[in-house]
Parts: C-alpha cells; sequence; structure tokens
C-alpha cells in the first residue's frame, strides 16, 4: 500500500510539473518583445518594425537579428510578437498588425488565397517531425501497423504531413489508430505517464521530452523513449523524392511587402543568423530561452541536430511548394485556400 501511495504521489506530481514547465507557452495571450534602436534620429526609418513567429525553430534566428540590433538603422522600434495558435496568427495578418511573420507554409497559401495581403519570402524549415516511441523495433510507419499514435493538432501540419505519408505507403486509414490531443504537452504526458507507446512531435518538444524522461524525477517511473520514425525519411520514400518538406519559412505582410530595401535587409540578416543559430547549438538555446521561457536551453541545442534547416527563397522553394500543396489538396483543397496559390504568391529573387 506504501508503494501504492508513493507512486500516485509522483503520478501527480509528474502530471504538474509537466503542465507547469513543459509546454507552459500554450496560453492564448500573445508574447511581446520590444527592443528600441540607440539613434531615432533618422528621418528616413520607420516608426516599428513588427515581426510575428510562434515559439518553433522557425522563429529562433529572429531572436538573433533582435539582440544584434540589425535594424536599428532602419527602424526606431522593433517588435517581436510570439503567435500561439492559428486563430492569433489569422488576426495579426487580417488586421495588418505585423509586417514579417514565421508562418506554416500552407497557412501562408490559405491567406493568400482569401485575399490576404501576405506573400512567401524563404522556407526555411524542411523537416521538423518525428515519431517517439516506447519501441526500439519501430523504425517505419509500416511497423505501427495494428497500433495507436498519439497526433497532437487534428488537420494541422504534423498530421497532414502524417496521413499523406500513411496513405502513400499504402496503408489503410483504420491500419493506425490515431489518437488525436489538442497540442503537445498532452501527448508527452500521455507517453511519460504510460497511457500511449508513440507519439507524433514537432521539434523542439521532441527533444524536450527526451530531456524530460531523463530528468528527475520524471526518470523514476518514465520509460526509455527512442526516436522512432523521421517523417521526412517516409515522406521521401513513399513519394520517392528528397526526404524533405518545405514546412515553415517567412512571409511578408501588408505595407511592407512594397518596401524592397527592409525587405532584402530582413532576407540577408536571417540568413546569416539562421547560420548562426546553426553552429552554435549551447548559444542558441541560451537565446532562445530568453523569449521562450517554457523551454530548455539544452533541448533546445539537441533539436538543432534534428531539424533540416535551410533556407530557400520562395521562387527558389516554388517547385518542392506546388508538389506539397498537391498533395495536400488532394486531401482536401481548404487545406491550402482551394488552389495552388498564383506567381504573386511569391516575392521575387
Amino acid at each position: 500500500m506504501k508503494k501504492l501511495l508513493i507512486t500516485l504521489v509522483i503520478l501527480l506530481g509528474l502530471g504538474l510539473i509537466l503542465k507547469l514547465t513543459l509546454f507552459k507557452s500554450m496560453s492564448k495571450e500573445v508574447e511581446v518583445f520590444e527592443k528600441t534602436s540607440t539613434n531615432k534620429s533618422d528621418t528616413h526609418k520607420v516608426k516599428q518594425l513588427i515581426i510575428a513567429g510562434p515559439s518553433a525553430s522557425v522563429s529562433h534566428p529572429i531572436f538573433k537579428m533582435i539582440e544584434d540590433g540589425v535594424f536599428n538603422e532602419l527602424a526606431e522600434k522593433v517588435v517581436f510578437k510570439l503567435w500561439k495558435n492559428p486563430d492569433q496568427l489569422r488576426a495579426m495578418i487580417i488586421n495588418k498588425e505585423v509586417d514579417f511573420v514565421a508562418v506554416p507554409t500552407n497557412v501562408a497559401s490559405i491567406l493568400y488565397n482569401k485575399k490576404q495581403p501576405i506573400k512567401l519570402l524563404n522556407v526555411s524549415i524542411w523537416g521538423i517531425l518525428e515519431i517517439l516511441s516506447k519501441d526500439k523495433s519501430v523504425h517505419t510507419i509500416e511497423d505501427l501497423k495494428g497500433k495507436e499514435l498519439v497526433v497532437p493538432w487534428r488537420g494541422d501540419m504534423p498530421d497532414l504531413v502524417l496521413q499523406s505519408v500513411i496513405k502513400q505507403k499504402g496503408l489503410k486509414e483504420d491500419d493506425i489508430k490515431l489518437i488525436y490531443v489538442s497540442n503537445p504537452m498532452d501527448a508527452a504526458q500521455q507517453l511519460i505517464l504510460g497511457k500511449a507507446d508513440h507519439i507524433l512531435l514537432p521539434e523542439p518538444a521532441t527533444s524536450m521530452v527526451l530531456r524530460k524522461t531523463g530528468s528527475f524525477p520524471v526518470k523514476i517511473i518514465a520509460p526509455t523513449v527512442f526516436r522512432a520514425i523521421d517523417l521526412q525519411k517516409e515522406w521521401g520514400e513513399g513519394y520517392k523524392r528528397a526526404t524533405k518538406i518545405p514546412q515553415a519559412g517567412m512571409a511578408v505582410v501588408g505595407d511592407m511587402i512594397e518596401k524592397k530595401e527592409i525587405i532584402a535587409k530582413f532576407k540577408t540578416e536571417y540568413a546569416k543568423a539562421m547560420e548562426w543559430y546553426k553552429s552554435h547549438p549551447k548559444e542558441s538555446g541560451e537565446l532562445v530561452v530568453k523569449y521562450v521561457e517554457m523551454f530548455n536551453a539544452k533541448a533546445i541545442a539537441d533539436s538543432i541536430e534534428h531539424v533540416q534547416l535551410d533556407i530557400k527563397s520562395a521562387t527558389e522553394s516554388k517547385e518542392e511548394l506546388e508538389f506539397f500543396f498537391d498533395v495536400l489538396k488532394e486531401k482536401d483543397p481548404k487545406i491550402i485556400g482551394g488552389a495552388l496559390p498564383d506567381e504573386n504568391f511569391y516575392i521575387k529573387d
């Protein structure tokens, strides 16, 4: 009985720890960070430059850009808005509250096709999805046949890619039982507390879970967890293409679309910041947690090795984007806004 009580206390404590520390930024309010230029006298400057993005890897180079003050010559103030759900993102764009935004590529297509003022600047995230498992013999989607898989964000990017791969690999819809949860936190909890054997997560959530399962007190009862399936690899094998998917990048919004000088500056500095981010994982982790406190700096450093980070301009990415959008459109045209976006969706090099 004493042993049972101790176990129950540990489980309850784990639930609280996970809710408070693993993905606590799922709250609904947009977080705003500001940095003011040291020299406001230049009349050619814009009053403020507003950049928005999620807590995911696509936003992390932006934090380096803000810290380094790369826009001091162009803007009196730089504002970063951390959006936490698609509704916040849509509201920002519809209301023209941002100038640049880090966004899933299909969401950019949806908004463009709905006549919103948005154009794609680049694609930088080509691989971010993995399946974690307690079973070290699981390596492919086919290995999950007859099993349950917990998936966050039904109908969003992770789910869309997963379902496309399942179909392309010749599996039937009911071969894998998909259990949907509202966010990565819920999926992680189910795995750690023994309620699930396999979960799909994006980085850096994957690295967060692996760090958490190896740390005290979670490791007392948490199972050994493996990086089991690289979903991009499965995509490449299924579609006979490169093992990469154009999942997210930067877009330009509203009046900023006409400001070529600032766009060019942003494009150059984002590429520099990405290279620094990739080559300085320890320092990058320490920087990211200044903006996204829910993250663990070491987990961010871990995640950099497991994300395909490669900046390609929108026009360079067009072929891969259109293939990806065609796959999504086959499932439901609404996923990309009804049709492939036309040429004006892509900011020209």
